[in-house]
């Protein structure tokens, strides 16, 4: 009577366990924060401090602007696969105590495929008043064939690079 007894228990208790998880799993996917697309080209975003915005995508296959006393990590050409891009940030301090620019803060996130720390920035780290603006450029080296690339920003949800700087 007793076997009896633990095989109906364990009849209800594991079909409940397996059903709590079930309901445990779609209330954390219904109440998860929506993720917050990146702002497409040339619209702003918001930052910590501030707004941001991508001026530009540039390859620098087609840049004559890229930096003469950039870092020795310019030197070399890229390697197979990968390819360089410029980025030209507007940032604009709108709260109080400014913003805080630092490129280490910035990163290029793609679809899958990794994320990608600046190779060179200029300017440097710099505290932007209220009020002000800075235009800050960042190299990258990207995947040729990398799909839905964001700057990744301080937070805010991001700038999208777009298409434009693919290579075929």
């Amino acid at each position: 009577m007793e076997t009896s007894s633990t095989l109906l228990r364990a009849k209800i208790l594991v079909p409940a366990i397996l059903l709590g998880l079930v309901a445990a799993l779609v209330a954390s996917v219904v109440m998860a924060a929506p993720l917050q697309p990146p702002a497409p080209l040339g619209a702003s975003a918001r930052v910590t401090g501030g707004l941001a915005r991508l001026n530009g995508v540039v390859p620098a296959e087609t840049d004559a602007g890229m930096p003469a006393a950039a870092s020795a990590a310019l030197a070399d050409p890229p390697a197979d696969g990968l390819h360089r891009v410029r980025l030209l940030v507007e940032l604009t301090a709108l709260e109080k105590g400014g913003l805080a620019y630092d490129p280490a803060d910035y990163s290029v996130s793609g679809l899958g495929t990794g994320t990608w720390k600046a190779l060179w920035a200029s300017p440097g780290p710099a505290d932007v008043p209220q009020g002000q603006s800075i235009n800050a450029t960042l190299v990258f080296e990207l995947p040729d064939r990398a799909i839905d690339l964001t700057l990744e920003l301080p937070g805010g949800p991001g700038l999208s690079l777009g298409a434009a700087h693919h290579r075929d």
